[in-house]
């Protein structure tokens, strides 16, 4: 069995203290980390390194940048989009583990609709959808990370109150739509397809204890993974622990046969 999970930190620095826990308590053996926000000579390696993980940067000061821990090798490492889209913005760091390509994405927020940054995110996630459609999905794939979306209404507290803000606006839906269609599966809807769910909480007007948060953070596989998958969870919990990211992990494990894997 193969543990793979996605968690924006939003700042590796401050919540290093929580990450280590969490794999710790977790038996993680991949994390997909988002907006680590440092760059990658300053990048906190050796306390991942000592818990048994290898890691792959992608960073910038301050703000976004991507990384991945595995206990597992890491190949084919990879930064960027293929086309080289935002190339001043650390938003993509990609690796193959256990046979699996893995593509670790942090979204821009896209700010309001009415911000040029909006038209920044949409064409970030039709680049992903391009991207997506040319991959050979016979070998396994997972695309995972903050999408800064949330796909549907069981996934926001309230589509009516959120409909057309950012995060929320029926252009990102479309295109997250539109990443799925290429041929992907979103894994935590595969195993809960109704429901309210959500893996970010604002952290003003006390949006966590009045439950008001929406499911931003995705896992979405090709066939071969979606097929293995036996469980995908969102960690809520640790959301309640000391100085928290305003995200929590989500986790799915996996069942392969692919030598070198936990199996």
């Amino acid at each position: 069995m193969l543990r793979i999970a996605t968690w924006n930190v939003n700042s590796i620095r401050t919540r290093m203290p929580s990450v280590l826990r969490w794999l710790a308590e977790s038996d993680t053996d991949v994390l997909l980390m988002q907006e680590t926000k440092v760059t990658d000579d300053l990048f906190p390696r050796e306390p991942l390194e000592e818990a048994g993980y290898g890691v792959a940067v992608h960073g910038q000061k301050r703000y976004n940048g991507v990384a991945i821990a595995s206990r597992l090798p890491m190949g084919e490492v990879t930064r960027g989009l293929p086309s080289g889209y935002l190339p001043d913005q650390a938003r993509v760091i990609s690796a193959t583990v256990a046979g699996t390509r893995l593509h670790n994405v942090y979204v821009p927020n896209g700010g309001t609709p009415e911000s040029p940054r909006f038209g920044e995110k949409l064409a970030f996630l039709e680049e992903l959808a391009r991207v997506s459609a040319e991959w050979d999905h016979s070998r396994g794939c997972i695309i995972a990370g903050d999408f800064n979306v949330a796909p549907g209404p069981e996934d926001v507290f309230d589509p009516q109150e959120m409909e057309g803000r950012v995060c929320y606006h029926p252009e990102e839906r479309k295109r997250v739509g539109r990443i799925i269609e290429t041929g992907l599966t979103d894994m935590y809807r595969l195993l809960a397809p109704e429901g309210k769910a959500y893996s970010w909480w604002d952290y003003r007007a006390a949006a966590f204890r009045r439950d008001r948060g929406m499911r931003l953070d995705l896992m979405l596989a090709t066939p071969g993974p979606a097929e293995g998958l036996r469980s995908c969870e969102i960690h809520r919990d640790v959301r309640s622990w000391e100085r928290p990211s305003d995200h929590v992990p989500v986790s799915a494990d996996i069942e392969t046969d692919i030598e070198g894997s936990t199996t």
